[in-house]
Formats: C-alpha cells, structure tokens, sequence
C-alpha cells in the first residue's frame, strides 16, 4: 500500500512538473506610430510603423505584421503579410488614404497559436485643389498586344477654354515621375497618350496623374492606379481558315495574334450560327461535347454556317464555310 502511495505521488509531482514547463500565451501587443506619408509618386504612398514594445523579449516567436489599406468609399480592403515595417501601395490621392496594421505571433510563446493584438489606424488626405467637375472625365486605359499603353480621356465639364492637361506616371524601378512625350490631340487639346517600353511596369502598380493647367485656374488632378497584364488587349487571331469535309463537318484552323501577348493568357472562343438569308444571324457557342480543341484548330459537325472566331480582346473576324470539300 505505501509503495502505491509513493508511485501515485510521483506521478502527480512529475505532471505538475510538465505542466509548468507549457508555455502560457502572450498577448500580441500592438504595432505603435503607423504614418503615411507621400513621397511624391502620384499615390503611391509609404505605410510606416515601428514594432511592439515587448519585440525583443519574443524571440521564441515568429513577428509579422498584417496590414489592410484601401481609399475611402471601397468596400473592400487589400491585405498583405509581411515582416518589414514599410511597405509603399498605390492609392486614388482624390479619395482618404485609409490603412490599419495589427501584429501577428506564432510560436513556442503562443502554444504555436497564432495569436493577433488590436489595430491600429492612420488617414491620409491630399490638400484638393479645383472644382471637381474640372477633373478629366471617361479616363481609359488599354494595353495594346503587350506593347504599348493607350490612355484617352475628356475634358472636365467644367475645364476652361485653352486648358492644357498633362499625363504624369511612375512605378517601381523609376528614379522621379516622367511626364507622357507622345499626346492624342483634338483640336489643340490633349485627350489621349501613347505610353511605350512598358515591360519594366508589368505586374506593378503604374501610377499615373492627368492635370490640366490654364491661366489663374486650378483644375482637378486625376489619379489612377494601373496593372498592366489587367489592361490587356491582344489584337485578333490570323491566318483564318475554314473548310469543311465531305462528312459535313467543319474545321477551323488560325494562328495566334500578333504582339508580345504571352502565349499563356490567350483564350479563344468560336461562335457558329445557321446562315438566315438576309435575317439577322444569331450567334451561339458550341457546346463543349461538339468541340475538339487543340491549340488552333477546332473540328465541329455542322451544315452550312457563319463562323466568328474571337479572343479575350473582343475582336471579331466573321467567316462564310464554303460548300464541303474533302480534307
């Protein structure tokens, strides 16, 4: 019985030795001074915050930091993880510049229980200047077959007579802002221009400002934050060729559109449609079962049709099959 006793105590004495050892959670204490500030780059702004207090004494934790920012009036918010304490976004400078950073441990401190502190918030507000309805109207962005970037837009309603507009623009990689050099003009007036040598920009934000100045009026900027690769634009499949077999069935065959469009983000879609005389054709796709579709070449049983072959960048090239011959 006392051997019994003796065992039993043990066991309890080395539990509670165990659960001594456990690590308890440690409250994540939040990021302190979150600033933004503007450098200049047409809204790409600099989130900087410094980390918390007690940071040296987790060095059996993981420190990251996450950060959610968006412009006032966006429903929703544009998240990013890091360990840095800086990070540079793009913002519209038209619209309140909101960001909010909370920390993120994880790690023998935490029971490896990710464990998040409070938020905490900074505004950002440009000085406006001008009417708003002086602000560029219908600004438009297309980048043509991966190769050059064509912005147009319409004078302000309420922009005087003679006003001169510029386009600004920057991304990363950029010593300063660098000011458009070839402009789309109407009647004198800048309502367009050709960006080229692009390549550095894509799948970064291109920051761009349209200002417009005349004599002792101040105009409204327009600020937009750009990706390229969500722009794009191919120009239409080539070399389109269609015939059709003595079995009636009727292939397809094209290349590929001109351009640097990475092979990879092309789409191609294949409308048919019974030939009506002089009614109105109506269009359908094909369904998947009729399709066999490899690269670019399509085979479909069909009798006499109008064939429309386009890509992603809605460009139509319209078709008449010829009679059936053998292939």
């Amino acid at each position: 019985m006392a051997l019994q006793r003796i065992s039993l105590l043990s066991l309890v004495l080395a539990w509670g030795c165990v659960a001594s050892s456990s690590p308890q959670h440690t409250a994540a204490a939040p990021p302190r001074d979150l600033q933004i500030t503007d450098p200049g780059l047409l809204g790409s702004l600099d989130i900087e915050w410094k980390p918390p207090p007690n940071v040296q004494t987790l060095k059996e934790c993981t420190v990251k930091y996450k950060c959610e920012y968006r412009n006032a009036g966006d429903r929703d918010w544009k998240v990013i993880f890091t360990r840095k304490l800086k990070l540079r976004v793009g913002f519209d400078l038209s619209r309140t510049a909101e960001v909010k950073v909370q920390t993120l441990l994880k790690g023998w401190c935490t029971n490896d229980v990710e464990v998040q502190s409070e938020w905490v918030y900074a505004t950002f507000q440009v000085p406006l200047q001008g009417n708003l309805e002086s602000k560029v109207q219908s600004f438009h962005c297309i980048y043509h077959d991966w190769e050059y970037l064509r912005c147009t837009w319409q004078p302000g309603l309420l922009a005087p007579r003679g006003v001169n507009y510029g386009l600004y623009y920057w991304y990363e990689g950029l010593e300063h802002t660098l000011q458009c050099s070839d402009y789309i003009q109407d009647h004198g007036i800048n309502i367009g221009c050709t960006l080229q040598n692009l390549s550095q920009a894509e799948y970064k934000d291109l920051s761009i400002c349209v200002n417009g100045s005349v004599a002792a009026t101040l105009l409204r900027p327009l600020y937009a934050t750009l990706r390229l690769h969500n722009l794009a634009k191919p120009s239409p499949p080539q070399q389109l060729v269609v015939s059709m077999s003595a079995s009636e069935e009727l292939r397809v065959v094209w290349s590929p559109p001109s351009g640097q469009t990475p092979p990879q983000c092309l789409e191609y879609e294949v409308q048919l449609a019974e030939e009506q005389g002089e009614a109105k054709a109506a269009w359908a796709i094909p369904s998947r079962k009729t399709i066999a579709h490899h690269g670019g070449m399509l085979t479909v049983p069909v009798t006499a049709v109008l064939l429309c072959l386009m890509d992603c960048s809605h460009n139509i090239i319209p078709r008449m099959a010829k009679k059936p011959r053998a292939f």
